[in-house]
């Protein structure tokens, strides 16, 4: 346990000049999608209200955990910061979680405020419980672990960046994150059940509603298996020798 607390100290020195910056690109682009989206609704319903808001939480990862964790693992194998980390005793496993917790300290601000800004704008009342606080680091981690891997497998920084930038936008028009999954083309939804950025958005959506059913437990189930699964399948891939 001291190794990870080492290793997750380490991720944070790294943004130790940088994080303002990378919560105000956080916040940018939920800001702008409020903005413009208050200004052509003539309409105010609440489902969609609620779509906006939640789906801007996950945009908001999409922009900060998934393509920063990308770049960090990309830049490590690119410039040989993991032969350092192998001559240190520690496991591939510690290293990938202490990086993700890293970039979670930077999207939890990121999040509650795209919470309380997007209530503000719409006038919605929704419910900020544990269940909320606990499903922030659950997709958080989701999106991190799928920007770990590109950045592990990718050949080189620029390629990783890329694909990573690519991904932002697959994920946000191929899943039910913006708008309802009965507005995509039928062989988009069924594209989007592979998206763990569809299950982080419907249970956050059920979440701030409080309805928990069946549904936002299966959502819940499935965010812990997949963090767990890509985290390890992550180290598996780095290019380091065994701990």
């Amino acid at each position: 346990m001291l190794n990870f607390w080492d290793l997750f100290v380490i991720q944070l020195a790294n943004w130790r000049w940088s994080w303002p910056a990378t919560v105000i690109n956080g916040l940018l682009v939920p800001f702008t999608t409020f903005f413009f989206f208050k200004m052509i609704t003539s309409g105010n319903s609440s489902e969609t209200n609620l779509y906006l808001i939640s789906g801007n939480i996950i945009v908001s990862l999409l922009f900060t955990t998934m393509y920063g964790t990308c770049a960090r693992f990309a830049f490590m194998r690119t410039f040989g910061v993991l032969d350092y980390y192998a001559t240190l005793p520690v496991y591939k496993p510690l290293l990938v979680l202490a990086v993700n917790c890293g970039f979670l300290v930077l999207t939890l601000p990121t999040a509650f405020m795209t919470l309380l800004l997007g209530e503000w704008f719409f006038g919605l009342q929704v419910s900020v419980n544990l269940t909320f606080v606990i499903l922030v680091p659950l997709a958080s981690f989701s999106l991190s672990a799928v920007g770990a891997f590109v950045g592990v497998v990718a050949p080189n920084f620029d390629t990783a960046t890329t694909i990573s930038g690519i991904l932002q936008f697959v994920f946000m028009g191929a899943s039910p994150v913006l708008i309802p999954a009965e507005r995509l083309p039928e062989i988009v939804q069924w594209f989007s059940y592979l998206l763990p950025s569809t299950y982080a958005a419907d249970a956050l959506r059920l979440s701030l509603t409080a309805q928990y059913t069946g549904r936002f437990f299966l959502d819940l189930a499935f965010l812990i298996i997949f963090d767990l699964a890509a985290m390890v399948f992550v180290a598996s891939k780095m290019e380091w020798r065994a701990g």
